[in-house]
C-alpha cells in the first residue's frame, strides 16, 4: 500500500535509512551495557583492604584462633636496656606494630591504614613531627601507649607489658625521620623508675571460640514457669494469679537463690522489679497465708524437676 505513496527507490532509501538508524541503536545499547561499566570501574577508588585478625593478637578474649595461654609474671628489667633501641628491640616493635597498630597508621606509620577512612579523626600521621599530643620522645609514646588519647580512636595499650610497649615505641619513633631526643630528663627518670617496678603479671587469655564454647556450656536454658489450669492446689492458683511472664519469672527465680530460704525472700525477690520480673505487681496484696502457700509451691516444683 505503501507504494501509493512513494516509488521503489524512495521505499529503498527509506528502508536504507531506518537500517542505519537501528544500527545506531544497537551500537548505542552496546556502548552503554559493556563499555559505561567499565569505565565507571576504572575511575572507582580501591576497594580497602580488608583487616584480618592477627594470629596471637594480644587481649583477653582475642578474635584468633590459637592456643589458649595461662597468664604469667614477668619478671622486672633493667630500664637501662629498655631505653636504648637495640635490634632485638626494634624486631619486637616491628611485630608488635603489625599486630596492633598497622591497620589504622598503616605500614609506614602515615595514618593510611585500611581501618583509617572509617575514623574521625583519622589516625595520626607516624612519620611527621607535628602535633603529638604527648610529645615523640620514648616517654611520651609510652605515655599514649599506656593510656590511649580521648576523644580518638587511639586507646590504651596497657595490656602490652611494659616491655612491648617500650619496644613498640623504638619502632615508633623509626617510621619518623626527624629527631626524637625530646623528652625531659624528669621523663625520663619517671619512665626509668616505673620500669624498674616490681615485674608484672599478664591475664589469661583465651580466643573467641573456646569462651563461646564455655558459655554455652555453663548456661542452661531455663523452662517457663508451669501454669497448667489443671493443678487444682491453692498454691499453683496463686502462682497463676500473680505471673505475667512465665519464661522470664522462671529466669529470675533460677538466678536467685534467696528466695528459698523462706516466704519473705521469696515475697522480696517477686516485688523487687514486677512487672519487669515476670510477676504481676498484684503479688503486693498477697497476704502472709498466701506468700506461705507460694512459697511451698515452688520449693515442691524444685524438689520434682
Amino acid at each position: 500500500m505503501i507504494e501509493k505513496y512513494v516509488n521503489a527507490e524512495e521505499l529503498k532509501r527509506l528502508l536504507q535509512t531506518l537500517m542505519v538508524i537501528l544500527g545506531g541503536l544497537i551500537i548505542a545499547g552496546l556502548f552503554a551495557s559493556i563499555v559505561v561499566p567499565g569505565l565507571r570501574n576504572a575511575n572507582k577508588p580501591p576497594t580497602p583492604t580488608a583487616v584480618r585478625p592477627v594470629v596471637g593478637q594480644t587481649g583477653w578474649l582475642d578474635p584468633a584462633e590459637f592456643t589458649p595461654q595461662r597468664g604469667r609474671i614477668i619478671p622486672p628489667v633493667d630500664p637501662q636496656i629498655l631505653l636504648v633501641s637495640s635490634p632485638e628491640l626494634q624486631e619486637q616493635g616491628r611485630v608488635l606494630y603489625e599486630q596492633n597498630c598497622l591497620a589504622c597508621h598503616g605500614e609506614l606509620g602515615q595514618g593510611d591504614g585500611p581501618a583509617a577512612s572509617t575514623m574521625n579523626p583519622r589516625p595520626r600521621n607516624l612519620a611527621v613531627a607535628d602535633g603529638w599530643v604527648n610529645g615523640y620522645g620514648l616517654a611520651g609514646i609510652y605515655k599514649t601507649l599506656s593510656e590511649g588519647i580521648s576523644g580518638t580512636s587511639m586507646n590504651a595499650f596497657d595490656y602490652l607489658s611494659k616491655k612491648d610497649r617500650m619496644a613498640l615505641g623504638h619502632h615508633v619513633q623509626s617510621l619518623g625521620e626527624f629527631p626524637h631526643d625530646t623528652d625531659e630528663p624528669q621523663a625520663v627518670e619517671a619512665l626509668s623508675v616505673e620500669l624498674a617496678s616490681p615485674g608484672e603479671k599478664t591475664s589469661n587469655k583465651i580466643p573467641v571460640s573456646m569462651a563461646m564454647a564455655k558459655l554455652e556450656n555453663e548456661f542452661t536454658a531455663v523452662a517457663s514457669l508451669d501454669l497448667d489450669p489443671m493443678r487444682e492446689n491453692p498454691g499453683a492458683a496463686i502462682l497463676r494469679r500473680i505471673t505475667v511472664d512465665p519464661a522470664r519469672a522462671a529466669q529470675i527465680l533460677a538466678a536467685s537463690t534467696a528466695w528459698r530460704a523462706d516466704e519473705r525472700e521469696l515475697a522480696a525477690t517477686v516485688l523487687a522489679d514486677s512487672p519487669a520480673n515476670g510477676f504481676s505487681v498484684d503479688a503486693a496484696t498477697l497476704s502472709a497465708s498466701e506468700w506461705k502457700l507460694l512459697y511451698g509451691e515452688l520449693l515442691e516444683r524444685l524438689e520434682t524437676e
